[in-house]
């Protein structure tokens, strides 16, 4: 009987069920919390409307429901093998199904991949030719025309990706429609091109083909990712870079060249063969390029994307320094990240003149906190209440106060407010926020539940627009939708079919649960004494979403976790062939 775990034998049968041992039963605790904490705040107004006791009541029920959901449904994956296999034993179908393993990757197999998707997206594309085009979009576009000032509200590396795309369509085809379509299809292209990269890795790792033809049908198919791939703004690119970085994380070990180069010398006593050494060489050179431009690219392609990076590099540096070694080759790129990020963001921008977000754009929580705690019944003193008034009317803020939404007030604040005030008093205000939150406690979690509530809670109030909002709007540039191929009674069906796949969404699907997903996923994942890293980046995610989203439900927000499930699944419960090959065997963070 092994130390990690306790071998039973079912009555009758030969095969043996791992039963858990005392660390996973305690694993599984802070998750079963968390799914207890995210049911009770999710029902927040029930929650109100009910005694202490019956309170005390539901939290326990869910506590000891989910603690004991987890641990079934570990028990039954970490034995699902013997499982299969007993299984197959008594029905002689299962039997037939080929063992995992892995193929040999072809280039011609990843050209499929991306046939495939691409195809997939091309009727899209085609069918709303030249693009979906967004009120964000139409001001990068200004930016990229010179008929606005240049501006980093959104990402200013972003529109000059745009700008230079929509320049070269506009010169081949000499009108803004023209530009878009250009600037479309290259997205749409690039997008093919990172998910069938996916795919392929997940054949060439074994995938099982049922599983294999389901991420096949996710990526290519599904509309969700058919339709953004079309919509003109930086959620695609920056989707693309933060998967790439997920797998890079998961993946590239930066000392495993000079690791390798060690072990060949100890093995053979003298300098490595020159050949292999320059192979190994040119390969950890490849890789460090490859690791800092992605990096880089998370960094500058949205405005959260360095919280993201910043705080997935330091897990991993403390992981790899937990082996006993510091990590340098890691250390360096991570740095040099950083450092290309900073200038990037000082001296470069402002030699390009471009203009920062204004100050009220990050400062949705503690705005929202503040706000909630006066508008709601709080206790704040005269000099609070006119410290608020500096920046915001005091009288008139609660006609604009959404809990769920902070653009309204953002923008009235923009408008009829001084947001300047904050800028040259940041230590003042920041006392302000933590002394009224010191009285006020209950109204800060309220308002920070109602503002995130739909990246946590299971159910939320609204219907989630995945892509309804982002057809053609009005523009300056006369750029119109002009359907190709298609026929115009075609695209009406087209239309009904997307509603209702987008309602379908809506019933059984929500950002919310994708957490919940994520979540039970990485309690798997630590049960069986695997890395977590793969999960770190969209962990950051999160946390930068319960820091500073402006709306409570946003799909583009976190559309990033929804495009890696085929992988983290595959990575977590596809058994040990599917791993990551990197952490097959090391600690889990």
């Amino acid at each position: 009987m092994s130390r990690e775990s306790k071998e039973v034998h079912t009555a009758g049968e030969n095969k043996i069920i791992k039963m858990p041992n005392k660390r996973q039963f305690l694993i599984l605790i802070p998750f079963a919390l968390f799914y207890t904490i995210a049911a009770m705040f999710g029902a927040l107004e029930k929650a109100a409307s009910l005694s202490i006791l019956q309170n005390l009541g539901r939290a326990l029920l869910w506590m000891f429901g989910s603690y004991g959901l987890l641990l079934g449904l570990c028990l039954i994956l970490s034995n699902w093998g013997g499982i299969v296999s007993e299984a197959a034993s008594k029905i002689p179908l299962l039997s037939r199904i080929p063992e995992k393993k892995e193929r040999q990757g072809k280039w011609y197999v990843y050209l499929l991949f991306a046939a495939v998707c691409l195809l997939g997206y091309l009727p899209y594309y085609l069918m709303y030719y030249p693009t979906w085009l967004n009120n964000d979009a139409v001001w990068q576009i200004e930016q990229a025309l010179g008929w606005a000032a240049a501006s980093n509200h959104h990402p200013y590396f972003h529109t000059l990706i745009l700008k230079g795309l929509f320049m070269i369509g506009y010169r081949f085809s000499g009108s803004y429609t023209g530009g878009a379509a250009f600037y479309t299809f290259i997205q749409v292209l690039i997008m093919a091109m990172v998910f069938a990269f996916f795919l392929y890795q997940l054949y060439k790792r074994g995938t099982r083909m049922l599983w294999l033809v389901l991420a096949v049908i996710f990526y290519a198919f599904l509309p969700i990712n058919g339709l953004l791939t079309i919509c003109m703004g930086k959620d695609e690119f920056f989707t693309a870079v933060l998967l790439l970085f997920m797998w890079m994380t998961a993946e590239y070990d930066l000392e495993a060249v000079q690791d390798a180069e060690n072990e060949a010398r100890q093995s053979i006593g003298e300098d490595i063969d020159m050949q292999a050494g320059a192979a190994l060489h040119k390969r950890g050179i490849g890789r460090w390029i490859a690791y800092f431009t992605i990096g880089f690219l998370l960094c500058v392609l949205r405005s959260n994307g360095i919280f993201i990076y910043a705080g997935t590099a330091v897990i991993l540096l403390i992981v790899k320094m937990k082996k006993g070694h510091f990590p340098r080759r890691t250390f360096l790129c991570v740095a040099a990240v950083l450092l290309c990020y900073l200038i990037y963001h000082g001296p470069v921008l402002r030699a390009l003149q471009v203009e920062p977000p204004d100050t009220i754009e990050g400062l949705t929580m503690p705005t929202q906190h503040i706000l909630c705690a006066y508008l709601k019944g709080g206790e704040l003193t005269e000099e609070e209440v006119a410290m608020i008034d500096e920046v915001v009317p005091i009288e008139e803020v609660g006609d604009y106060y959404n809990p769920w939404l902070f653009d309204i007030v953002k923008n009235f604040i923009r408008s009829d407010g001084e947001q300047q005030v904050i800028a040259d008093h940041k230590w003042e205000y920041f006392k302000l926020w933590f002394r009224v939150g010191l009285r006020n406690p209950l109204q800060y979690v309220v308002a920070q539940v109602r503002q995130t509530a739909g990246y946590w809670a299971y159910d939320v109030k609204d219907y989630e627009y995945v892509y309804g909002e982002y057809y053609m709007v009005d523009n300056p540039f006369g750029i119109t939708t002009q359907r190709k191929l298609f026929t115009y009674e075609a695209e009406l069906d087209m239309h009904d079919f997307l509603m209702g796949f987008q309602d379908l969404y809506n019933k059984v699907w929500s950002l919310g649960l994708s957490t919940w997903l994520m979540v039970f996923a990485i309690a798997y994942t630590l049960y069986q004494r695997r890395s977590i890293m793969i999960y770190v980046p969209f962990i950051m995610l999160f946390i930068t979403l319960m820091l500073a989203t402006p709306v409570y439900n946003e799909f583009r927000y976190a559309y990033g976790l929804f495009a890696a499930f085929p992988v983290l699944f595959s990575y977590s419960f596809g058994g040990r062939e599917n791993l990551l090959l990197r952490y097959t065997d090391e600690k889990m963070v």
